[in-house]
């Protein structure tokens, strides 16, 4: 990508409810950058939805996401080395998930990804919660036919943004609910599921340093199959 272009983040791919999920709009830039390989995207300011804003290319194969003069996002080639986990057990898997997601006193009630105030098709209802006992959190994904691509597999873009949410619960301490905020996403999609191909993400927490805490996210189709894999930057709001 050579010229500038621009881009509407649609208000129904909000994580907190007047801005774009972190997640989301991380896989849309990273898209531009490298649709196969790794990309770092930093996100530097909230979103904003239904907006006109504009895509430029920067120095080094960097990609920039503006509003007007504002620097809202940036995305660049990268490397990842992250060992994920591996697929953990489906029936802990189901039992976070029934009882995970953001519920209407979250802030994330609407969340693209993780709010339980969206419906089937419209959001990814990708609901977990940390286990009791170790920082590692498990949720369910069924990909919906309406978050598809062209070739009838999910948009790379939902991928990321079920690999976004899920990083946090596994790595924010449960006494501490201060919210945390995407700082940065490093991903990679291996492989697009199809639509009604359940999912398992698990979410382990990498490490932390102040406020920033460092979460692992990879996403499994039924078969084992790594479909994508992140490492995260979540900044604690105080």
């Amino acid at each position: 990508m050579h010229h500038n272009s621009t881009i509407v983040i649609d208000r129904r791919f909000n994580g907190p409810r007047l801005s774009g999920n972190g997640g989301y709009v991380a896989g849309l830039m990273a898209r531009h950058v490298d649709p196969d390989g790794v990309v770092e995207v930093t996100l530097r300011a909230p979103v904003p939805i239904d907006t006109r804003l504009t895509l430029t290319p920067g120095g080094d194969g960097t990609l920039l996401l503006k509003d007007g003069d504002t620097l809202v996002s940036e995305a660049r080639p990268a490397s990842l080395a992250l060992e994920p986990p591996g697929v953990q057990d489906w029936a802990d898997a189901e039992r976070l998930s029934a009882e995970g997601g953001c519920f209407e006193d979250s802030d994330f009630h609407w969340c693209l990804v993780c709010g339980r105030g969206r419906a089937e098709g419209d959001g990814l209802r990708v609901f977990g919660q940390r286990f009791a006992d170790k920082p590692m959190s498990l949720s369910l994904y069924r990909p919906h036919a309406v978050h598809a691509a062209a070739d009838g597999r999910i948009d790379s873009a939902f991928l990321w943004g079920a690999l976004d949410c899920p990083g946090a619960w596994a790595v924010q301490d449960p006494e501490d609910w201060r919210p945390a905020m995407t700082g940065r996403m490093t991903g990679q999609v291996f492989h697009r599921p199809a639509p009604g191909e359940t999912c398992m993400v698990v979410g382990w927490k990498v490490g932390a340093e102040r406020r920033k805490l460092f979460a692992g996210t990879a996403l499994y189709t039924r078969t084992g199959t790594l479909c994508a894999m992140a490492l995260s930057t979540w900044i604690i709001v105080s």
